[in-house]
């Protein structure tokens, strides 16, 4: 279930998007699906999780592919958006599964943060995640967190989140 950083969404304009819980305000339970309309200027929430995999002092890194529509080509962490009523653990398994073609094992939130984007408010959760395997995507690299400073500087929050949670712990 996610926690902490996530205040819970009341509205959404994506009929497949998050549902919550009207009641407790759960995510995770998903009660009743949101309503589908848009009340005044408020964009829809979007619910993510990055992962932190560590190898000594670097964290493994993926590229962007050069067709994204946000941050083309862009270094960064693996993430992924929560689909319905998945919990930050089951978010990280699908990544694991399907963008990196490993098993991937929740360890500890480390951060969270938001972020206004043109179309959304995206609420992400930052995670520290064990990996067996060794990943089959396209391109990634086990790099020096510094890798994703350039990631940072065209907005991207996990790569933010991913820079100032790895000054905290070093």
């Amino acid at each position: 279930m996610f926690d902490g950083g996530f205040a819970p969404p009341t509205e959404s304009t994506d009929p497949d998007g998050p549902s919550c819980c009207t009641t407790c305000g759960s995510l995770a339970i998903g009660c009743e699906p949101l309503t589908a309309t848009k009340m005044g200027s408020m964009n829809p929430v979007k619910h993510s999780v990055a992962v932190m995999i560590f190898r000594n002092d670097d964290v493994l890194s993926i590229r962007r592919p050069l067709d994204d529509d946000e941050l083309p080509g862009i270094w960064g962490l693996p993430a992924g958006t929560a689909r319905g009523s998945e919990t930050a653990g089951d978010v990280i398994l699908r990544i694991g599964q399907q963008k990196l073609g490993v098993q991937l094992t929740p360890i500890r939130k480390l951060a969270s943060g938001t972020q206004n984007r043109p179309k959304y408010r995206l609420e992400m959760e930052l995670w520290e995640a064990s990996m067996k395997g060794e990943p089959t995507c396209p391109e990634w690299q086990w790099a020096a967190v510094d890798l994703l400073r350039p990631g940072m500087e065209a907005g991207s929050l996990c790569c933010e989140l991913g820079i100032k949670t790895k000054s905290r712990v070093s």
